[in-house]
C-alpha cells in the first residue's frame, strides 16, 4: 500500500493499481488516473460494472465524457447495468433497490438502451453496441456450450430469469471511427450489426 499525492490510500501491485478518487470531479479523477500510470498513448479499455447508475446523470455523463477523451490512442468503453425501469418487473426492480439504500439515480434519465446509446454517441464515442442480457444468452453464446452447462444445472424458472435478464444489458462503445478493435470481441456478432444498419 503507498499514498497518492492527495494523501489517499492506494493498493498497487504489478498487474493492478487501485486508486480513490471521487469520480465525479473531472481533475480529481484524471490527477489520480495519471498518478497511477495511465498512458493515453496507449489503447485502453475503460469498465463501468453497475457504476453509473448508481450516480446522478450529470456525473455519469461527465465520466463517460471524460473517458473518451483521456487517451489519444483507439479507446473503448463497456458498460453493464440495469435497464427500463417503467415496466412492471423495472418499477419493482427500482423500488426494491432503493429501499435497500441503493438508488438508481440516472435509471429514469436513460430509461432505454437507445437512450444509452445516445448517450455515449454525444459524449465523444464515434461507434456504439448495446444489447441486454436476453439477446446475448439468444444470440452471442455458444449454444453447444449453453446446452451443456443446462444438463450440469437444471433450471425450471426460465420465465423469471429472462424477466430479470431483459433489464440488463451490455454496451460498448469505441473512438475513434476506424477503431473496431472491442466491437471484434464477438460480444456482439455481424447479424445484429447489420440489423443495425438496415
Amino acid at each position: 500500500t503507498t499514498r497518492s499525492s492527495l494523501g489517499l490510500r492506494e493498493i498497487r501491485t504489478k498487474h493492478c493499481r487501485m486508486v480513490q478518487a471521487d469520480m465525479r470531479i473531472s481533475s480529481e479523477l484524471t490527477a489520480a488516473m495519471e498518478g497511477c500510470g495511465l498512458r493515453p498513448d496507449l489503447p485502453t479499455i475503460f469498465v463501468a460494472e453497475c457504476v453509473l447508475v448508481y450516480m446522478q446523470a450529470l456525473h455519469g455523463d461527465g465520466i463517460i465524457q471524460w473517458a473518451a477523451s483521456a487517451v489519444t490512442a483507439p479507446s473503448a468503453m463497456v458498460m453493464y447495468e440495469q435497464t427500463n425501469p417503467h415496466d412492471r418487473f423495472g418499477k419493482v426492480m427500482v423500488k426494491n433497490l432503493a429501499e435497500r439504500g441503493c438508488p438508481l439515480l440516472s435509471v429514469y434519465d436513460y430509461p432505454s438502451m437507445e437512450a444509452q446509446k445516445e448517450r455515449f454517441l454525444a459524449r465523444g464515442w464515434t461507434r456504439c453496441q448495446v444489447a441486454d442480457m436476453n439477446e446475448i444468452y439468444r444470440s452471442h453464446l455458444d449454444q453447444s456450450e449453453v446446452e451443456r452447462i443446462h444438463k450440469l444445472e437444471l433450471m425450471d424458472e426460465f420465465e423469471e430469469w429472462h424477466l430479470i435478464q431483459g433489464h440488463y444489458f451490455v454496451l460498448t462503445a469505441s473512438r475513434p471511427e476506424e477503431c473496431s478493435w472491442v466491437h471484434d470481441f464477438n460480444i456482439f456478432n455481424h447479424k445484429t450489426e447489420a440489423a443495425e444498419e438496415n
